[in-house]
C-alpha cells in the first residue's frame, strides 16, 4: 500500500455536519475506508454526523470548525492540527471547505483534493459569479485534484475554465443498496406518497411543489396523493404558510429533519425533485436504490441519473403542470411504474455503489500519495 504498515493520513473538510449530501458522502467513505486510510475530520460540532464520525475514527481525530463561516483563528487552528497530526493529504468537501481546505493545504505545504459536490452560481448576479469563478481559478492553483461529482458537473468546471483537465477526475456519488424495495399498490383506498428531500432554500426551489399539488387540484387529482416532506432550511415557515394559503394542508405531511429516510422512502410511491441544479443529488439516488421512480427538474445532476421515460421523469423547471402528468401517468400505468421502478434500482445498482465510489477514491489518494514519493500504489 505504502511505506511498511503506515497508512495514509488524510483530513477530511466539510463546514456543516447537520444534513446533506457532502457529509453524508464523507461518512459513507469513512466507513468503507477507515481500515485502510487514517482519516481525521474538520468539521462542526453538530448533530448528527459529529457523532458518526466520532463514532468511526474517534472524537480525537476530530478538529471542531465554524458552521459555514470562514474564521481567520479557524484557519490556523487547523494548521497547527494538520502540523501536528502529520497529514499527508487534505480532502476539502464544498464551497466553504474548499476555502479552509486549500488554503490550509498551501500553507502547511500539504497536497489538496478538493470535491465540488455542485457549483453553485444560480442565484448569483454577472459580477458575483465572475468573483466567485476567478476566486475558484485561484484556489484551483493549490489543489492537486479536483474530483467532479457527475459528468455535468466535470463540463461545467470545464466550461468555466477553473481548472487544466488533467486535474479532474469523475467521481461520482454513491449509496448503499437497500435489501428491501418499494412495491407498487393499484389501491385507491390510500393516497400514494409522493417524497421529497429538501433543505428548503433556493437552491432545492421547494416551493416548486406547491404548483405541482395546484396543477393537480386543476385535474381533480390531488386527492390521490399525500406529500411527504423531509427536511428543513430557511424558507420552510414560508412554504408552510403558502400550503396553507393555497388550502394544500390536507395534502401535505411535513416531517423535519430525520436520520431515518429509508423508514419513508420504503413506503413511497414516487419522488420529486424541484432543484434549480445539483452536483449528484444523494436523495434521488437514495430513492432509486430503492426502486422508486423519480421526477425531476431537467438541470445539471438530475440529468445524470434520470432517463426519461427509463429510469424515470426530467421537467422543464417552469412547467410544474409536466411533473403533475408524469405523476399521473405513473399513477395510471402499473406496468411503466414497475418498469421504470427495476430500471431505476439496476441503474444505481450497476454505476452508484459506495463500493465503487470509495476504491476510486482511495486510488486517487494512493496515487498522489506515490507521486510525492512517500508511497507506491497498492
Amino acid at each position: 500500500m505504502n511505506n511498511g504498515n503506515k497508512k495514509i493520513i488524510v483530513l477530511m473538510i466539510t463546514v456543516r455536519a447537520d444534513f446533506g449530501g457532502g457529509p453524508e458522502q464523507i461518512y459513507k467513505l469513512l466507513k468503507e475506508l477507515h481500515e485502510q486510510i487514517d482519516f481525521y475530520v474538520a468539521c462542526p460540532n453538530e448533530y448528527p454526523y459529529w457523532q458518526r464520525y466520532s463514532d468511526l475514527i474517534d472524537e480525537s481525530k476530530l478538529i471542531e470548525i465554524p458552521h459555514r463561516k470562514f474564521k481567520l483563528f479557524s484557519l490556523f487552528n487547523l494548521i497547527r492540527f494538520i502540523r501536528k497530526n502529520k497529514i499527508d493529504l487534505i480532502h476539502s468537501h464544498g464551497k466553504g471547505a474548499g476555502v479552509y481546505g486549500r488554503l490550509a493545504a498551501a500553507l502547511s505545504l500539504v497536497q489538496c483534493i478538493h470535491t465540488f459536490h455542485g457549483i453553485h452560481t444560480g442565484n448569483y448576479n454577472s459580477l458575483e459569479k465572475y468573483l466567485y469563478i476567478s476566486f475558484e481559478r485561484f484556489l484551483a492553483l493549490f489543489t492537486k485534484k479536483i474530483i467532479a461529482v457527475s459528468k455535468s458537473e466535470y463540463i461545467l468546471i470545464r466550461e468555466y475554465k477553473i481548472s487544466p483537465p488533467g486535474k479532474i477526475s469523475i467521481i461520482e456519488n454513491a449509496v448503499e443498496m437497500p435489501s428491501s424495495i418499494v412495491t407498487y399498490s393499484s389501491s385507491k383506498l390510500s393516497r400514494k406518497k409522493v417524497i421529497s428531500i429538501s433543505r428548503f432554500d433556493y437552491a432545492k426551489n421547494t416551493g416548486l411543489l406547491i404548483g405541482v399539488m395546484e396543477e393537480l387540484k386543476k385535474r381533480n387529482r390531488i386527492n390521490e396523493f399525500e406529500f411527504i416532506l423531509l427536511g428543513s432550511g430557511p424558507e420552510e415557515e414560508k412554504i408552510k404558510s403558502l400550503v396553507k394559503s393555497k388550502q394544500l394542508e390536507n395534502f401535505v405531511t411535513f416531517i423535519g429533519f430525520t436520520s431515518n429516510v429509508g423508514d419513508y422512502l420504503i413506503k413511497s410511491f414516487c419522488y420529486i425533485s424541484t432543484s434549480r441544479w445539483e452536483g449528484m443529488p444523494l436523495s434521488v439516488l437514495e430513492a432509486m436504490s430503492y426502486g422508486i421512480p423519480v421526477i425531476a427538474t431537467d438541470v445539471n445532476g438530475n440529468k445524470d441519473l434520470i432517463e426519461s421515460g427509463m429510469t424515470g421523469y426530467l421537467y422543464d423547471i417552469n412547467f410544474p403542470a409536466q411533473a403533475a402528468e408524469y405523476l399521473i401517468r405513473l399513477d395510471e400505468d402499473m406496468e411503466l411504474w414497475k418498469n421504470i421502478s427495476n430500471a431505476a434500482r439496476l441503474k444505481v445498482e450497476r454505476y452508484f455503489t459506495v463500493a465503487q465510489m470509495a476504491e476510486n477514491t482511495k486510488y486517487l489518494y494512493f496515487e498522489i500519495h506515490a507521486q510525492e514519493g512517500k508511497g507506491s500504489l497498492n
